[in-house]
C-alpha cells in the first residue's frame, strides 16, 4: 500500500490503512450480523469480499451493500465479491446472480436493487500468480476424495444443476428424476374393481411450515406392489415417489422464487388451502391422506398456550391446522442424520439393480432446485447445514422417518394377521 499511496499508515489494533487521500481501508472478518455491526453507520464507496458463497443468509450481504454511499459525485460505488459454486451461500448465489444471464454479461440484478451486474467465471488456472498450478489442481482434487460432482464444483468452477454438496455423491438426475405431469398409481388392487383408494392409501403428505423460511408440502407415494411402471421406470417394491408439491415463498420482482426465504403473509388457513388444491389435483382431499399419513415437524404439537374455553384446549399449529380441516402427525423424535443417511441410500439406490429408491418428478421443482445445493455441516458432517435451503428435503425426510419407524407401518398382532394401519 505505501507503494501505492506514499504517506499511508496502517493501524494494527483496528485492521484498517489510513490512506494518504483521505480513505481508509478496512479489514473486516465478516461473520454474519455480527460482522455487520462493525461496518453499521459507515459510509463504503467500495466494498470487496472473498469467498462470498461462506454467508449462508444473504440478508448480511444485502445490508452491508445498504452502506455502500458516498457524497463525492465522481465516485461510483463498487461491489466486487468472489465465490466458489461450493459453499453454505453457494445457493443464493447461483438463483439470484448466476442463473440471471451469462457470464461477462452486464444486466439489471434485481437482487441488488436493479443494479448493473456482471459475473464472470474463473478457474484456478485463470489466476497468473500461481506458480504451480498442475500441483495445486491435483491437491484440490485429492481433498475432494474421488467425488466427480465435488471435483467439478471446486476445481472447474461448475455452477450447473447438480454440483458437489451433501446429496452429491448420490443425487443423479438420470436415474432419480422422472418427468412431471404423472398421474398417481394404483397400487393393492386385488380384484377387478379399482377404487379410489387403491390411489390414495398409499400417498403420505411431507409438511414444512414457515413464514420468514417458505411452507412446503411434498406428496409421497409408497410403492407396496411388486413393482410399478411409472415415467418410464420400473419402480420397484420398497421405493418412494416424490409426486407433487406445494411450495410458498418469497417471488421475486421477476417472477422466480425465492427457494430460502417465505412469504410473511401465509396463514395457516391460506397453507391448508394450498395443500388442499394439491390433493384435489389429483381427485383427492385432505381427509383421503389423512392424519397418520400427513407428517409435519414435531414442533407442530409443541403447546403454544391455551384457549379461553379453557385448560382442556391447547394452542398448538396442529389445532389451528385442523380447524381447517388439515390434520397432521409431528414427526417422530429421531436423529437429522439417521433420517438423512436413509434418504442418502434411497437416492443412490434409485434405478440401479431393482433395489428400493427415492425418485423424484419434475414437478417438484424446489427439490431440484435445493437440494443440490444442500452442503454439509462442518462440525457434524453427517448432517445438513441448517442455514441450508433444506426445507422440502425435511417434509422428505419427515415422511421416511415415519414410515422407517413402523409408525404408520404393517402391524402384525397376536392372531398373525398383517393389517395396515390408515
Amino acid at each position: 500500500m505505501p507503494l501505492l499511496l506514499p504517506g499511508s499508515k496502517y493501524l494494527r489494533a483496528k485492521r484498517q490503512w489510513n490512506l494518504s487521500n483521505g480513505g481508509n481501508l478496512k479489514l473486516i472478518h465478516m461473520d454474519g450480523n455480527d460482522g455487520f455491526n462493525k461496518i453499521q453507520g459507515e459510509d463504503l464507496s467500495h466494498v470487496f469480499w472473498d469467498e462470498l458463497g461462506q454467508e449462508a443468509d444473504p440478508q448480511v450481504v444485502l445490508r452491508v451493500r445498504s452502506s455502500m454511499r458516498t457524497t463525492d459525485p465522481s465516485v461510483v460505488p463498487k461491489f466486487v465479491a468472489t465465490a466458489n459454486p461450493l459453499g453454505p451461500g453457494s445457493w443464493w448465489i447461483r438463483d439470484y446472480v448466476v442463473t440471471k444471464a451469462l457470464p461477462n454479461r452486464i444486466f439489471k440484478c434485481e437482487f441488488f436493487g436493479g443494479g448493473e451486474c456482471c459475473w464472470v467465471k474463473s478457474t484456478l488456472r485463470d489466476n497468473p500468480y500461481l506458480s504451480n498450478p498442475d500441483q495445486y489442481e491435483a491437491e484440490l482434487k485429492a481433498s475432494c476424495f474421488g467425488d466427480e460432482s465435488k471435483i467439478a464444483a471446486e476445481v472447474y468452477g461448475d455452477w450447473g444443476q447438480v454440483t458437489a454438496g451433501f446429496f452429491g455423491s448420490c443425487l443423479s438426475i438420470e436415474r432419480s428424476m422422472l418427468p412431471g405431469g404423472l398421474t398417481l398409481p394404483y397400487q393393492g388392487v386385488d380384484g377387478s374393481v379399482i377404487r379410489r383408494e387403491h390411489q390414495s392409501r398409499w400417498c403420505w403428505l411431507g409438511c414444512d411450515w414457515g413464514t420468514a423460511s417458505p411452507a412446503c408440502a411434498v406428496l409421497m407415494v409408497e410403492v407396496v406392489d411388486d413393482w410399478i411402471e411409472l415415467g418410464g421406470k420400473v419402480i420397484p417394491r420398497g421405493s418412494w415417489i416424490c409426486l407433487d408439491e406445494a411450495y410458498i415463498c418469497s417471488i421475486q420482482p421477476d417472477g422466480s422464487k425465492e427457494w430460502n426465504r417465505g412469504d410473511r403473509s401465509l396463514t395457516t388457513q391460506r397453507f391448508a388451502s394450498r395443500v388442499g388444491g394439491l390433493l384435489s389435483h389429483y381427485g383427492m382431499s385432505l381427509a383421503d391422506v389423512g392424519k397418520r399419513r400427513t407428517i409435519m415437524d414435531s414442533a407442530v404439537t409443541a403447546q403454544l398456550g391455551y384457549t379461553q374455553e379453557g385448560w382442556d384446549a391447547p394452542v398448538t399449529l396442529a389445532n389451528d391446522f385442523a380447524r381447517y380441516g388439515f390434520q397432521v402427525t409431528g414427526s417422530p423424535k429421531s436423529s437429522r442424520a439417521v433420517g438423512w443417511q436413509f434418504m442418502k441410500q434411497l437416492l443412490y439406490a434409485a434405478d440401479r439393480d431393482g433395489s428400493p429408491g427415492l425418485y423424484i418428478s419434475e414437478s417438484c421443482e424446489s427439490l431440484w432446485q435445493t437440494l443440490p445445493y444442500c452442503v454439509s455441516d462442518e462440525k457434524n458432517p453427517e448432517d445438513m447445514e441448517k442455514t441450508a435451503p433444506d426445507h422440502s428435503a425435511d417434509a422428505v425426510r419427515y415422511v421416511l422417518t415415519a414410515a422407517n419407524q413402523k409408525q404408520h407401518g404393517w402391524r402384525v398382532p397376536v392372531g398373525g394377521c398383517q393389517i395396515r394401519l390408515y
